[in-house]
This record gives C-alpha cells, structure tokens and sequence, in this order.
C-alpha cells in the first residue's frame, strides 16, 4: 500500500465513519492499515475497482449497512489528494440521491466513479443490489466504463433517482476536466484529487504535464506523489497484471 494511499485514507478518515478496505491482491505490508480501516479484504480478482466494491457491498450488507447507515460511498486509489480539504468540498453538493467529485459528459452524461457517494434510498434498494451483483470480470476496460460506470449513473437515473457534483466546473465542451483540463481544475475550482494515470505517463496525448509540480497546492506533500511516480515508472501498467489496492469507505 502506498504511502499517498495511506494519506489519502486519513483524510476520508475525518469525515468517515467506517473504512473498508478493498485489494485485489494481497496486501503485502497490512500493518500500515491498523487505525485506519475497520476491515480488511484482500482477495485477488480481475474485475477492477467496481469488482472491489462489489466485495466491499456485500460484507458491509451482511453486517448491519442498510440498519446503521445513512450514506455509502466508493472512493478508489487512482488519484493522489486531497490536494484540498474535502469537507468544504463536500458541503458544494445540493440534495439528491447519490453524488461524485466529479461529472463527466464524454459518451454519455455521468458521474465519475473514482469517487461517488450513495444516499440510503439508493443502496438499499434493490435495483442497485442487483446491479452490484452483476459485477463480473470483463476483458477490456472500456467494458467496465461503459457496463458499470457509465451504466450505474445512467441505470440510476432511468429510475427516478438524481444526482449532484461537488467540482462545480461547467466546461464548454464535452471532455473528461480531470484529464483534459486538470490544471484549471484544480487551480480554479479546488478540485481535491489529481489522475495518477497523468502523471505516471498515460493520457498524456491529451495534455501536458509539463511543471506538474506548480499546480499542487504547498499543503499537499508532494514528495508522496514523486515516490509513487518512481515506484511505477519503470512498470508497464497492464490492469490484468499489476493490481494496486482500491478503496471502499462510507
């Protein structure tokens, strides 16, 4: 696990009840975790970070989710942050059903996965649950973006339920901020979580990384990220290969 994970983790942990975490590999140094999650699961599998929450779901169901708690949200570790504190960006979300840092309009109109809250409407109903459990491995990434991403907000819609965005960034045309336009994301809107894919050199024909080190504000430290760009640089990142951990927390 990743020291900018555990960062990551101890800020979710401020305005967080519980943790789950969810790895798709075994956990080699588990001990980082203690204080931090509630649970552990670390179970190989090729189904990506829905497959993850899939897993996360289900234990959290068998033990009181739809009883004790109010929202449930999946938050994965592609991104470093918070480059930001979260609660003030939390509380830009207006009332609805389920919400993300993030909208996206590539494709179709959608919210981005890497982070999306869930109210208790949503998943304790049964449309959801079976969604979850349709869950399975797919051979492409494109697949799990257009079955799962995509589709969830778009199956959630279709049945009556809204959302909202914290980033309230209104771009012109229909491009992905967190990849396309990342600086002025982060700079102009305080978006809190910066794509790792970017900065571990893939995406990159879509922008520039070039000074990357400037748009990061001084309160995040940065030597988190330059540590995890040098574990990685070196590796061809293939999903059905190199497995890093995914988060699953509400």
């Amino acid at each position: 696990v990743d020291d900018y994970v555990i960062y990551y983790i101890q800020a979710l942990k401020q305005i967080a009840q519980t943790i789950v975490f969810v790895s798709c590999n075994h956990i080699e140094n588990p001990e980082c975790l203690h204080g931090l999650a509630d649970k552990i699961i670390d179970e190989p599998h090729n189904e990506y970070d829905f497959g993850s929450y899939k897993r996360g779901y289900f234990y959290l169901l068998s033990k009181g989710l739809e009883e004790n708690y109010d929202e449930l949200a999946f938050v994965n570790d592609s991104c470093y942050g918070p480059l930001y504190p979260l609660k003030p960006i939390i509380e830009q979300v207006g009332e609805c059903d389920f919400w993300g840092m993030t909208r996206n309009l590539e494709w179709r109109e959608h919210i981005q996965s890497f982070f999306i809250v869930f109210k208790k409407q949503v998943f304790t109903s049964e449309i959801f649950k079976n969604f979850m459990a349709s869950i399975k491995d797919e051979e492409k990434k494109l697949d799990v973006v257009t079955k799962y991403e995509i589709g969830l907000s778009r199956l959630l819609l279709e049945n009556g339920f809204n959302f909202d965005y914290a980033v309230k960034y209104k771009p012109r045309y229909r491009y992905n901020i967190t990849i396309f336009k990342w600086r002025e994301a982060i700079l102009k809107y305080h978006m809190p979580l910066l794509k790792c894919s970017l900065l571990r050199g893939k995406n990159t024909f879509h922008t520039t990384i070039v000074d990357w080190e400037k748009v990061i504000p001084d309160c995040y430290p940065i030597e988190l990220i330059k540590k995890n760009i040098e574990r990685t640089r070196e590796k061809v990142i293939d999903c059905k290969r190199f497995k890093t951990a995914r988060l699953f927390i509400f």
